[in-house]
């Protein structure tokens, strides 16, 4: 299923030191009017996609249920990606009443002060209070963002969203696009030692687990829940910005067209860039690579670090 993630503003009431989308207090002013945002959803219902509506705090969009609804009416499924500070029970009916079918919570450590310290003072007791307003009406799974900050609690953030019920844990390796800086990536070494660690919890917790922006996984993992790695961008994964521009991915800032200017599913299945990507021929070590096929490398990183977005992905340990 192609999955696309749409950031629907800019605004956002946290500020967080590595935010991808360096979010602001205000909404863009260029962003997608409600017009715009329902012709937009019109033009993907072929291709029947996932829709995931985030930002930003897309709870912070006004028309931001009259998007959900209309999505839902067309057939799609569609979820919603927040930092669940400003959910509140009558909100969370709001949500289910939209058919949005499932919420992603953000949570940056299960230590409430090394979670406030990267998103804001009280961050995290609001998030908690979130999560209780959802619990019993709709589906919610935790996001968990790992840096060099927060590399130590990855036991403790499967322990949190077991105790609160979550359906999934996802974790997303930090890729230092935004506010992301290199001083809080982790290392080759380090990110193949938390793989590990995710792996062997993810075989004994009762709930669904990802691992996003680390497709080494991909080697790593052993049958289980869901998709296991391998990079996605432009293949089953795209990214709409709060201006309507089509990148591969959040992290991966290669512009390869404009909702505005042309149709989505035109730019989806003709966009050179992309037609790269699936095509997948890969150079330097991701080239040779036996685990090629299932893994890939994480094409914003090669990028990121060379230019080239076909370029051996710089986090992977491996020599071959």
């Amino acid at each position: 299923m192609l999955i696309v993630a749409w950031e629907v503003t800019a605004a956002c009431n946290l500020s967080c030191g590595y935010c991808r989308a360096s979010a602001s207090f205000q909404p863009d002013p260029d962003e997608l009017s409600t017009k715009e945002a329902l012709s937009f959803l019109g033009s993907i219902v072929p291709l029947q996609p996932m829709v995931i509506l985030s930002g930003g705090e897309p709870l912070l969009r006004p028309d931001i249920f009259l998007i959900a609804r209309h999505a839902t009416s067309l057939g799609l499924r569609v979820s919603l990606a927040s930092n669940g500070t400003t959910l509140t029970p009558q909100v969370a009916d709001e949500i289910k009443a939209s058919g949005i079918s499932r919420v992603s919570i953000s949570l940056d450590a299960a230590d409430p002060e090394k979670h406030d310290q990267i998103r804001g003072p009280g961050s995290f007791e609001a998030a908690m209070q979130g999560i209780e307003s959802l619990r019993g009406k709709v589906d919610f799974q935790i996001n968990n963002t790992l840096t060099s900050r927060n590399e130590s609690d990855v036991l403790a953030i499967f322990d949190l969203a077991q105790r609160v019920g979550a359906c999934a844990l996802h974790f997303f390796f930090m890729v230092a696009t935004g506010r992301g800086q290199e001083d809080d990536l982790i290392s080759p070494e380090r990110q193949e030692e938390l793989l590990l660690e995710i792996d062997r919890e993810r075989a004994r917790r009762p709930f669904e687990v990802q691992v996003t922006c680390a497709p080494q996984y991909a080697r790593i993992a052993r049958p289980g829940r869901g998709h296991v790695g391998g990079c996605l961008a432009g293949r089953n994964f795209v990214f709409v910005s709060r201006k309507g521009d089509v990148y591969p991915c959040g992290y991966f800032p290669l512009k390869v067209g404009n909702i505005r200017e042309k149709n989505f599913i035109d730019i989806w299945e003709n966009a050179p860039q992309l037609l790269s990507l699936r095509e997948r021929t890969l150079k330097g070590k991701c080239g040779r690579c036996s685990y090629a096929s299932i893994c890939g490398g994480c094409r914003a990183r090669a990028y990121a670090e060379t230019g080239d977005f076909l370029e051996a992905d710089p986090s992977c340990l491996l020599v071959v």
